[in-house]
């Protein structure tokens, strides 16, 4: 080849070059434009990119399905959960308000409600042992015998006895409690242990071991000793039972239930007629409401 023939290549290979990196710079900026702008919909700390969506290890869970506002804590911060996210040992996992998560690995699934924080503290080739950090009712399923599952809540500890279905519920104040609705477990707690079978609950209030379990109610207990109807402009009281293990509204607002299963709120005077609604669900999920209306008449003035 001549040479006037040979630069006229060269300087072909050199413009294709130079479009190359052009593509590529404009590629890399719409890349930037779209993952590192500024998502106003997401909370102050929460990057949309995940760290681990891809190559699974036998040992890590995976978020299967999800529902609302889910996060993941991994490496230090704070990532926008999808489905298929994948959690190693120590990863933390959140649940914010109306929202759901299921975790799954293997024969085991963990269905967590809204508002929860939960941690995986180590994970084995089929053992795993979880922290509820924060929030209400975290229900599992175990679907092998030889695969071994441990949820700590507060000061006790729970795990399934071969193949088991169960619920591990915090009360606001402290009281754990745990039904089991297929198979058994092992619930512990300052070092006494009971056998938590089928159809069967047992609790433990801060401070004290676990109750001898007993059958689960065939419904819902939920009984309310209404105010009765007063001339005063003041507050009246609302009383109550329902199961120690059981959570209670009223008019939306959450009351704390004691271990003895009885429950009271103030209810505050809203004019002649005072709407009070109740609601209450139990360990196993079931709902129940009971509603009255309050008829006040207002006190004369004094003489």
């Amino acid at each position: 080849m001549s040479p006037q023939g040979r630069n006229h290549v060269l300087r072909l290979q050199i413009g294709v070059l130079a479009l190359v990196a052009v593509i590529l710079g404009g590629a890399t900026l719409l890349a930037r434009f779209f993952f590192e702008r500024e998502h106003s919909d997401l909370p102050a700390g929460v990057s949309l990119m995940s760290p681990r969506t891809t190559l699974a290890e036998p040992i890590q869970f995976r978020v299967s399905a999800l529902a609302g506002n889910v996060e993941a804590f991994q490496n230090g911060q704070w990532y926008v959960a999808r489905a298929g996210h994948l959690l190693s040992s120590k990863d933390v996992v959140r649940t914010h308000d109306g929202s759901r998560a299921l975790l799954r690995r293997g024969s085991v699934e963990i269905e967590l409600r809204d508002n929860m924080d939960i941690r995986l503290d180590k994970l084995g080739n089929r053992t795993a042992s979880l922290g509820l950090l924060r929030g209400d009712r975290v229900s599992a399923n175990v679907g092998k015998d030889d695969e071994h599952l441990e949820i700590k809540a507060m000061d006790t500890r729970t795990e399934n006895v071969g193949a088991a279905r169960f619920v591990v519920a915090v009360a606001p104040s402290g009281h754990v409690s745990v039904a089991a609705t297929e198979g058994a477990a092992r619930f512990e707690s300052l070092g006494k242990k009971v056998l938590v079978r089928k159809g069967m609950e047992s609790s433990a209030a801060p401070g004290k071991p676990p109750t001898d379990p007993e059958p689960i109610p065939e419904q819902l207990l939920l009984s309310v000793i209404w105010p009765q109807d007063e001339t005063s402009d003041g507050v009246s009281k609302l009383k109550g039972q329902a199961s120690p293990s059981s959570r209670v509204w009223v008019n939306r607002q959450e009351v704390p239930v004691h271990p003895d299963g009885t429950f009271q709120a103030p209810i505050p005077s809203t004019g002649p007629k005072t709407l009070i609604r109740v609601d209450a669900q139990d360990i196993v999920g079931r709902q129940k409401t009971v509603s009255r209306v309050l008829s006040r008449t207002p006190s004369g003035p004094r003489l």
